[in-house]
C-alpha cells in the first residue's frame, strides 16, 4: 500500500523568495568578479609608483631609500624629490656664445673631471686619485665656452653650476656667510680711525726710596698741572732721620782726613735715600736735621695718578704721583693689512678731531708697530702730534687720512674666501636675498694679503658668499646635475 493509499502527506514545497534570494546571490557574485577584473585591469594598466629617493648634496653617488647620513661626510641625506627635479630642469641654461661657434660632437675633445676636485681631469673614464669619485663628463660647449671667454677676456661661467635656493635654517646650519664687495680709495684717500694716547718718554713715577709715614700732602688732586721742583709730598723716613744725624756728626769731626771723607760719604748716603743737593746744604745750614722730607716732581706735567692720603705708611714699591707731560701727545692708528703696503715710515697725513672739516694739524708716521692685532687683522702705526696748549687729552678719538693711489675704475675687492678657481672659470655666488645664491663669472684684476680684486663682473655693495663657499658650489653643482639634458640630436638640431 502506498503512502498515498496510507492517507500520508507528500514532500513539503520550497519556501517563498527562494527562486528569487537565488538569483540575486548569483548576480553578485558576477558583480564581485566584474569588479575584481576592472581593478585588476587599472592596476596593471597604471603606471609604477616611484619611491622616494635620498640623497647626499655633497656627493650624489650616495643615494638611499630611507633617510640617513652620508658615510663620506656624514651630512644628512635630503630627500630628492619631484618638485627639486622640476626646479632644478626649469633653470635658465647659458645660451652658447655667437663668438665661438661649436664644433660637431665628433670632432670635439672629451674631458672627464672630478666634480669635487675639478684640477683632476683626463680623456678616458676612471675615478679621482683623491676621493675616489667617478669622473664626469664635461660638455664640449663648456670647453668651447671657455676658449672663447679666454680669447676675449670675458668672464664665463661652467655649464655645470646653476642658482640655488636655500632655506634659512638650512643657511646657517652650513655656515653661510656674506662679504660685501667694496670699492676700496676710489679718491686716492685712506682714512683710519686714530687715538690720542699718552707719550711714553715723557712719562714720571714718583716713589719714595725710603719707608716712611706721610705728613704733608701739596697736591692733592689729580689733573693738577704741576712745575718740575714743585713740592708734591712730604714724608718722615726713621731711616732718612737718622743719616740726617750722621752728616751732622760728620761735620762735627771738623775738616780733617777722616772727618772730610766720613762727610762725603754721609752726604752720598743721603742722596741715595732721595734728597736732594739743596736739601743737604739746607741741613748742614741750619746744623739740624729736618723731619719730614719733601719730594718735588721730577718733571713738569699733569698729574694723571694719585695713591697717597695723609698719614699712610708709604714703601718704596708703592707708587705716590704718576706725571705726564702732553705737550706732545701720540697719535695711533689701526691699519688693516690689505692697506698697510701703501703706507711706509714717514708717510704724511692730516689728523681730524670729531665734527671739525679741518685738519687739526699734519701728521707723519714715525713708528710701525711689530704685532698685528688677531682681533681685527690690523696693526698699529704712530705718529707724533705736538700739543703745546693741551688741547688733546688721552683718548680722544678722530681719523687720519693719508694720500694714497686712486684706485681703478670699477674695481672691487672681495675676501679670498669668496672666488672659486676651478682653473677654467673663476665666479663667485652673488646672495640676491630671501635665501636664493647665483653663480656670477668675474675678472680677477690681482691680490693682496686676504683681499681678492674684481676687474670685471661685480659692483660695489653687493653681497658675496665668503663662509661656506664650497659647500654652496657643491650643492649648486648638484642641481645642475639633477637638471634634465637635452640629447645630442636636440642639440644638433639647435645649433645654426
Amino acid at each position: 500500500m502506498t503512502e498515498l493509499e496510507q492517507g500520508g502527506e507528500g514532500p513539503e514545497p520550497p519556501p517563498r523568495g527562494t527562486r528569487t534570494m537565488t538569483v540575486v546571490r548569483w548576480a553578485l557574485v558576477v558583480l564581485s568578479v566584474v569588479i575584481a577584473a576592472a581593478a585588476w585591469w587599472s592596476f596593471a594598466g597604471s603606471e609604477p609608483v616611484q619611491a622616494e629617493r635620498y640623497q647626499c648634496p655633497m656627493h650624489p653617488q650616495v643615494v638611499s631609500d630611507r633617510p640617513g647620513e652620508c658615510p663620506i661626510c656624514h651630512m644628512d641625506l635630503e630627500p630628492v624629490s619631484e618638485s627639486r627635479s622640476q626646479t632644478a630642469a626649469t633653470k635658465p641654461k647659458p645660451a652658447p656664445s655667437a663668438k665661438a661657434p661649436v664644433s660637431a660632437p665628433a670632432e670635439a675633445k672629451v674631458i672627464y673631471s672630478c666634480p669635487m676636485h675639478p684640477q683632476i681631469r683626463s680623456d678616458a673614464p676612471g675615478r679621482c686619485p683623491i676621493c675616489k669619485m667617478p669622473l664626469e663628463r664635461q660638455s664640449p660647449s663648456v670647453e668651447d665656452a671657455g676658449a672663447s671667454a679666454a680669447s676675449d677676456g670675458e668672464p664665463s661661467l661652467p655649464g655645470d653650476v646653476a642658482p640655488i635656493e636655500l632655506a634659512l635654517d638650512r643657511a646657517q646650519a652650513i655656515g653661510v656667510r656674506t662679504a660685501l664687495a667694496e670699492s676700496l680709495h676710489p679718491d686716492g684717500k685712506l682714512r683710519v680711525s686714530a687715538v690720542i694716547e699718552a707719550p711714553e718718554r715723557q712719562t714720571a713715577r714718583v716713589h719714595v726710596r725710603s719707608a716712611g709715614f706721610v705728613e704733608r700732602i701739596a697736591v692733592k688732586d689729580t689733573g693738577v698741572r704741576v712745575q718740575r721742583g714743585q713740592e708734591l709730598v712730604a714724608v718722615y723716613s726713621p731711616e732718612l732721620f737718622q743719616a740726617q744725624s750722621e752728616l751732622l756728626l760728620a761735620k762735627s769731626w771738623g775738616a780733617a782726613d777722616r772727618g772730610a771723607a766720613t762727610l762725603e760719604q754721609a752726604q752720598g748716603k743721603l742722596e741715595l735715600l732721595g734728597m736732594s743737593r739743596a736739601q743737604i746744604a739746607a741741613v748742614l745750614a741750619k746744623n739740624e736735621a729736618v723731619r719730614a722730607i719733601s719730594i718735588s716732581a721730577p718733571v713738569s706735567g699733569t698729574v694723571v695718578a694719585k695713591n697717597v692720603v695723609l698719614g699712610s705708611y708709604v714703601t718704596p714699591d708703592v707708587l705716590l704721583y704718576e706725571i705726564v707731560d702732553l705737550s706732545s701727545v701720540y697719535l695711533v692708528a689701526d691699519v688693516y693689512e690689505r692697506d698697510l703696503s701703501q703706507l711706509t715710515l714717514g708717510s704724511a697725513g692730516r689728523f681730524f678731531a670729531p665734527g671739525q672739516s679741518e685738519p687739526v694739524a699734519r701728521v707723519q708716521i714715525d713708528l710701525v708697530y711689530p704685532s698685528v692685532a688677531s682681533d681685527v687683522r690690523a696693526r698699529r702705526v704712530r705718529m707724533l702730534l705736538a700739543n703745546p696748549k693741551s688741547a688733546l687729552a688721552p683718548g680722544q678719538s678722530g681719523f687720519v687720512e693719508f694720500d694714497v693711489p686712486a684706485q681703478r675704475s670699477g674695481a672691487v675687492w672681495i675676501p679670498r674666501d669668496a672666488l672659486i678657481d676651478t682653473g677654467l672659470a673663476t665666479y663667485v655666488f652673488v646672495s640676491e636675498g630671501e635665501g636664493r645664491y647665483a653663480p656670477r663669472a668675474v675678472v680677477v684684476a690681482g691680490e693682496q694679503a686676504h683681499r681678492i680684486e674684481i676687474a670685471r663682473g661685480l659692483s660695489g655693495g653687493e653681497r658675496v658668499v665668503s663662509g661656506a663657499t664650497f659647500l654652496i658650489d657643491s650643492e649648486s653643482r648638484l642641481q645642475a646635475a639633477l637638471a634634465p639634458k637635452p640629447s645630442r640630436g636636440a642639440e644638433a638640431g639647435a645649433e645654426p
